[in-house]
């Protein structure tokens, strides 16, 4: 779908419009993030509006995700030695998101700072990116992932990220891929897809260990040395999603940021639809 430029200022001019209009919502969000919403959605204004509403509701919901996650805190430096996370851009206009773990037996893996820190690293990047793209893949290394992982879950928080990342960020997601993935990997699937829309499981894809599947849908020239590609090695990459975090910190550690500015008066004054309708526990 091809969207005119004076097509896309308008959407963010109406947009913002009707922001200042919302009295829960801050004004300061910038045209970047106000366009990176418009193109997630297609440029349709209503379903920006809702989105932009789901975003800052599930944020408000998950207030313990996104405060005290100083990357330079012990709790965060210790989830952060063990996860390589990289994001960049690939052929056809398309954004690559990759979650690795790097922790056997998972004696030293926690969720909550798991989470804690992809809103770190995805804040981070919206905080500053100006890509656009068309689509966008994440892609999971669960070779090290074992049946204990079951134990490590937190429902709650991953029913609540599970609604911020279906329809609250930014992106237009198109394909999940979750690599080296182990014979047992459907009991873990199961206890998580109960979380997940239709349409987010019709896009996951399942490649076991040393199969060359994931080349039917990325060519090795978009992927990390890991994977058999042409690109740097995750840690590697992993330095550039650090550096941008590390650039951003001031930012990421305001517990302003991107927060519902009065819960209240929201509540009383928001249209059917978003804050009191959207069921997060």
């Amino acid at each position: 779908m091809t969207t005119k430029p004076e097509d896309s200022t308008k959407c963010v001019e109406e947009l913002k419009e009707w922001i200042n209009r919302q009295p829960h919502l801050p004004k300061n969000l910038g045209n970047n993030l106000l366009l990176r919403f418009a193109h997630s959605c297609y440029y349709d204004l209503e379903k920006t509006k809702k989105t932009v509403d789901t975003f800052f509701t599930v944020r408000g919901a998950c207030s313990d995700l996104v405060t005290n996650r100083d990357p330079q805190s012990a709790q965060m430096q210790k989830i952060i030695k063990i996860i390589n996370l990289s994001q960049y851009g690939i052929s056809g206009n398309r954004w690559l998101w990759i979650w690795q773990l790097n922790d056997p037996g998972l004696e030293n893996y926690d969720y909550i700072s798991d989470v804690k820190f992809f809103f770190l690293s995805t804040d981070s990047n919206f905080l500053v990116s100006n890509n656009l793209p068309e689509e966008d893949i994440v892609m999971m290394d669960v070779k090290d992932i074992t049946l204990r992982f079951l134990t490590k879950i937190n429902l709650s928080v991953a029913r609540r990220l599970a609604k911020y990342q279906e329809e609250a960020m930014p992106i237009r997601l198109k394909q999940i891929h979750v690599v080296n993935a182990p014979p047992f990997i459907d009991k873990i699937y199961g206890a998580l897809k109960p979380f997940m829309k239709k349409e987010i499981t019709e896009m996951i894809h399942f490649h076991p260990p040393k199969s060359d599947t994931l080349y039917k849908y990325l060519s090795k020239d978009d992927l990390p040395s890991n994977y058999g590609g042409t690109r740097p090695a995750m840690v590697e990459l992993k330095e550039e999603v650090m550096e941008n975090i590390a650039r951003n910190r001031d930012a990421l550690l305001d517990e302003t940021l991107w927060r519902i500015v009065d819960k209240k008066k929201a509540e009383s004054s928001i249209d059917s639809g978003s804050f009191r309708t959207l069921a997060i526990d």
